[in-house]
């Protein structure tokens, strides 16, 4: 059998200087343990080889994933895990090629794109094709994008009407909080504020913002706001096709939001009580061997408060003097 017709090849890796696709063998249980579909998620003796983009054709009939987009450090990988918890969903988590393809989509029209916008959208189109084969018992995927894969949910939205997506996110507070907690968090909202203030201009809202000019906790706000903005016009266009989740509720009201989830997904509300009482409420999402419970989380959120107050308050002030100049923004805090 063919890696393109075998489910359980995956696109794995996308070099686009060289314009090909890697694919690897990934069981179901591999999958399943992997918070991140990229290296660390390579067995050893691993399977596959590399496919040149224009041969890609992934066959079969299933239906599009559904996916989760979210703005980073915000609960998107527990969610994936307790989605899980629907025998039928495979979870992917963060395939790789799906960020170097947003990555390289700001550029598309430039001249020193190695994609032009049409071989763009096919590779798109093939690569969710190939994560939308299900794998074993499983009879539909949802794949977790990368933080910074938020330009593509209106492109794969588009292509894809059967597509559902869950926008998740969190207030500002709490995410700066999150963020600052951890140096590394910081660094990766901080490389995504590039694209985010990208489109924030494009929508006539980042008027007189420039990223070097801003601190990073300024960079993390910018970034928040931008995604909020993105999410609830999406909400507005996209009416049923997208769900805007909020993290701090899915902690405070499990049931009822996974509920709302499972409805927008089309899935068994039964399978809420399992997700309910999944292991994984009580693990770091991000390495299921680590316990980490709501209490823990809060504890966390409530010391980092206290400590990142000074760098947390500017950020809220950036935000708030963006709002100032365009009140339109005030509903989306």
């Amino acid at each position: 059998m063919s890696p393109q017709t075998d489910p359980e090849f995956l696109p794995f890796k996308l070099d686009l200087v060289a314009r090909r696709v890697l694919l690897v063998r990934l069981t179901a249980q591999q999958r399943r343990d992997a918070a991140f579909l990229d290296e660390r998620a390579l067995p050893a003796g691993v399977d596959g080889g590399w496919l040149p983009l224009d041969a890609l054709q992934f066959q079969g009939d299933a239906p599009p994933a559904d996916a989760i987009f979210h703005i980073g450090h915000c609960g998107s990988t527990l969610l994936s895990r307790l989605l899980e918890s629907w025998p039928q969903l495979q979870g992917l988590r963060e395939p790789l090629p799906l960020r170097t393809l947003a990555e390289a989509w700001p550029q598309l029209h430039a001249p020193d794109s190695r994609l032009s916008p049409g071989e763009a959208e096919t590779l798109l189109q093939a690569l969710w094709a190939a994560w939308s084969r299900p794998l074993g018992t499983h009879a539909h995927s949802v794949v977790k994008a990368t933080s910074g894969c938020n330009g593509l949910i209106a492109p794969l939205l588009d292509a894809h009407p059967a597509m559902r997506a869950v926008l998740l996110d969190m207030p500002l507070r709490p995410y700066l909080a999150t963020l600052l907690k951890s140096p590394d968090s910081v660094r990766d909202a901080a490389s995504a504020a590039a694209e985010r203030l990208h489109d924030l201009r494009a929508r006539g809202l980042g008027d007189g913002v420039w990223l070097h000019a801003l601190s990073l906790p300024q960079q993390c706000a910018m970034g928040w706001l931008a995604e909020r903005i993105r999410f609830d016009a999406l909400a507005r266009t996209q009416p049923g096709r997208v769900l805007r989740v909020d993290f701090e509720q899915l902690l405070a009201q499990p049931e009822a939001v996974l509920h709302t989830i499972a409805t927008h997904l089309a899935l068994d509300p039964a399978g809420v009580a399992d997700a309910l009482s999944s292991p994984a409420w009580h693990r770091y999402a991000k390495a299921q061997d680590h316990g980490y419970g709501r209490e823990d989380r809060a504890h966390d959120l409530t010391l980092a408060m206290q400590r990142h107050r000074v760098e947390i308050e500017a950020g809220v002030a950036w935000v708030e003097a963006r709002v100032q100049r365009h009140p339109q923004l005030q509903a989306l805090l």
